[in-house]
């Protein structure tokens, strides 16, 4: 018994020690980086830390809620549906949609009143000179 707890414990000294050794050489690699960079790079690297920190705990808090909730949804003691297998199609109309003829209309009623026509609209160009006015050429063939 005492030789397995004897292995243990240098197994757990060794994953410390190597820990601790790739701990220190990643601190010392990011020193020797960060004294070669200059104020703006330092500024984009510490934003992306930064972002990339906060954004983990937000992951796996969404992951473990949507897991926690697809747990809670699954049918217990049922079959599962089988592949392939389409829920009913339901199709509900609107009320009073009968009526029309030609199914929905492109404008309400009240847009237009049935005695009015639209009438033609005018642009005025603002800070531009009296030559161009008149209609509007997009190709400037005028």
């Amino acid at each position: 018994m005492d030789e397995r707890r004897e292995r243990g414990d240098r197994g757990r000294r060794l994953r410390v020690f190597a820990g601790l050794l790739v701990t220190g050489f990643a601190v010392t690699l990011a020193l020797i980086v960060a004294n070669r960079l200059s104020d703006e790079s330092l500024a984009v690297l510490a934003g992306a830390v930064c972002g990339v920190g906060a954004a983990i705990p937000t992951s796996v808090l969404i992951i473990a809620v949507s897991r926690r909730r697809d747990r809670e949804r699954e049918p217990r003691g049922q079959r599962p549906v089988a592949q392939g297998a389409y829920p009913p199609v339901v199709v509900v109309t609107p009320p009073g949609g009968q009526g029309r003829s030609g199914g929905w209309d492109a404008l309400p009623p009240s847009a237009f009143p049935s005695s009015q026509a639209p009438v033609d609209r005018r642009f005025t160009v603002v800070g531009g000179s009296s030559a161009d006015e008149g209609p509007w050429d997009p190709w400037g063939e005028s």
